[in-house]
């Protein structure tokens, strides 16, 4: 099976299906079946996947369904699919008289009216009427699927006013992100693409924008991993719907994970699909440009080779780096050029040690101990405290000389198997070099354990087809032992922190402090004055429960802003003003109660 990687703009939710999403959903409606429901979803389902349909389903059918308006529409559905037969007595009558009866809902009318053209009887096309009326009545998002969807199998030409309302009901959406959906959901979201696209093609024109199309779809295929046998099955009703309307979108998609092009794979494949994952025929394909950061081109602009939804084109040149391709395609009539019509390729190649020396040089009398350009493989050498390490080094890409994203020298003690990792810079000249003193690494790097290590080069970097590991040197370091064990660091107490907080700053001399609480307090004074000459009317106040606390809590709140200026720690002061408020509001708010009751009463 091959390998799918979805390329969508990244605030799409998802694409289309891939193979293994189509393979994981039929997995669900293979059955079993236990009821005209599962009958119906299951040979539904199985029909949008264009899988071999259930024979066992027929003789459940005949079984199983009775004269009630649910059962006989589910088994038209199948017996238009599957072509079973259902012998029951008066399906016509029965039918029409549920369209004819008084406050038949649209639900009703909707299955009645479908269940009579599944079965090839006549339909009244004066039904019509009373299904317009019955829609503006109801005037919900499933009353206006299930109008169109009732409609589209109607005689006659489809009401302009109806096909009018796709958009508008539409606009009822919720966008978030790259999706639209109604309020009700998948199941409410599938009926009304299913209704939009029948009647639209029926009108012979597309009532939706291709903005709206491409979120509705981003929005049902986000369903795909739903659990649930009817979850999968509006989600394969609203996919069926998208892929088969007067607008149908499109994905492009990556066969084969070729967007990785190397010197065994040089091919970048791509597909086509509609929302069901089915290629889309009749299409072509072109590169408009493919160009990496330094504008070298990895693929010839012009036609793509191939046809019916599935197109590659062969590298030109391969040059290391990640490159952008622009396609272009030429779609059917109804077909939506996908979101994203860029894919990201990139270009990997190996990469060969060059001018390798491996260096030991005694620092006391600046001797060369061993110097070795590793042609012969990994070398062998000792080491110690007075020893210094040079390992240059370059990487190439044929007769290129190329710096990688990660380069570093691994030192594996082969006893405690403890890893030492040194990073390599690499200079102007694109030269690598690990210049390593064991005097000063022996304890900060090696912990102070010495013994025979392994020295490895590893290079990693996004345009290597792998990581590549190579043995450097084997080196008995020799480190006198501490004498003092080293340092668990992991399970050694941490110092103490302590704050130093800000000094408190000196405050102003006693007369101006008396000034200004003078003045802070005048307009109290003028407030009593006020009164006084005014007249208060204190008389009035109620002497009760809730006015003594009310009128107390809020003394009470007053002289705890008091006690704050005056000194007392915010935390406090909080913690006082929590529990005199909630007693001040329960208070006052019961008193106004009362005053108010009192003056109605009046």
């Amino acid at each position: 099976m091959r390998v799918l990687v979805t390329l969508c703009v990244l605030a799409s939710l998802a694409c289309s299906l891939s193979p293994s999403d189509r393979e994981k959903i039929s997995s669900v409606f293979n059955g079993p079946i236990d009821s005209l429901k599962s009958a119906y979803q299951v040979t539904v389902a199985r029909s949008i996947l264009e899988l071999p349909l259930l024979e066992s389903t027929c003789n459940y059918v005949a079984g199983n369904t009775q004269l009630a308006l649910a059962d006989l529409y589910f088994a038209s559905h199948i017996s238009k699919i599957q072509g079973c037969e259902v012998k029951i007595a008066g399906i016509e009558d029965f039918l029409n008289t549920e369209i004819a009866g008084e406050g038949a809902s649209m639900n009703t009318l909707f299955k009645a009216v479908t269940s009579l053209s599944n079965f090839g009887m006549t339909v009244d096309s004066a039904v019509s009427e009373k299904i317009a009326a019955k829609v503006k009545e109801e005037d919900t998002v499933t009353a206006h699927s299930l109008a169109y969807l009732a409609t589209a199998v109607l005689p006659g030409e489809v009401p302009k006013d109806l096909v009018d309302s796709i958009e508008d009901i539409a606009h009822r959406a919720d966008t978030i992100g790259n999706a639209m959906s109604f309020e009700g959901g998948l199941m409410e979201t599938s009926l009304f693409l299913k209704g939009a696209s029948v009647l639209s093609q029926k009108a012979g024109k597309a009532a939706l924008t291709d903005q709206m199309t491409q979120k509705f779809a981003n929005y049902i295929v986000s369903n795909k991993d739903k659990a649930g046998k009817s979850n999968l099955f509006y989600t394969l009703v609203g996919l069926d719907a998208l892929s088969s309307g007067s607008l149908v979108p499109t994905h492009l998609i990556v066969l084969d994970n070729s967007a990785v092009i190397s010197e065994s794979q040089r091919t970048l494949k791509v597909s086509l699909v509609n929302p069901l994952g089915v290629t889309v025929k009749d299409s072509t394909a072109k590169i408009i440009s493919a160009k990496g950061s330094g504008g070298q081109a990895i693929f010839t602009a012009g036609p793509m080779s191939g046809g019916d939804g599935t197109f590659e084109v062969a590298a030109s040149e391969l040059t290391r780096g990640v490159f952008t391709a622009e396609l272009g395609f030429e779609l059917p009539s109804g077909y939506l050029a996908p979101d994203n019509s860029v894919v990201k390729v990139k270009c990997v190649l190996p990469v060969e040690l060059k001018d390798a020396t491996f260096k030991l040089i005694d620092v006391d009398d600046n001797r060369i101990l061993l110097n070795n350009d590793l042609s012969g493989g990994a070398v062998q050498g000792k080491a110690d405290l007075s020893t210094r390490l040079i390992f240059d080094f370059s990487l190439a890409d044929g007769a290129e000389e190329v710096t990688l994203h990660q380069v570093f020298v691994r030192f594996t003690n082969t006893k405690t198997k403890q890893n030492v990792f040194f990073i390599a810079q690499a200079d102007l000249k694109k030269k690598y070099t690990i210049d390593l003193n064991f005097r000063s690494a022996a304890a900060k790097s090696f912990g102070s354990v010495g013994g025979q290590y392994s020295v490895d080069l590893i290079v990693g970097d996004a345009t290597l087809p792998q990581a590549m590991v190579i043995d450097v040197a084997t080196l008995n370091l020799e480190i006198p032992d501490s004498k003092e064990p080293a340092a668990d660091l992991s399970k050694q107490a941490k110092p103490e922190i302590t704050h130093l907080f800000r000094q408190p700053e000196k405050r102003p001399p006693q007369a101006i402090s008396a000034v200004f609480t003078g003045l802070v307090l005048l307009p109290a004074l003028v407030l009593l004055i006020m009164w006084a000459k005014l007249g208060a009317n204190i008389s009035n106040i109620q002497i009760s429960l809730s006015s003594i606390g009310f009128h107390g809590g809020l003394l009470a709140i007053i002289a705890i802003y008091v006690n704050f200026f005056l000194g007392v720690n915010m935390f406090t002061t909080v913690k006082c003003l929590a529990g005199v408020a909630v007693v001040t509001f329960l208070c006052g708010q019961r008193l106004l109660s009362s005053i108010a009751a009192a003056k109605k009463a009046k």
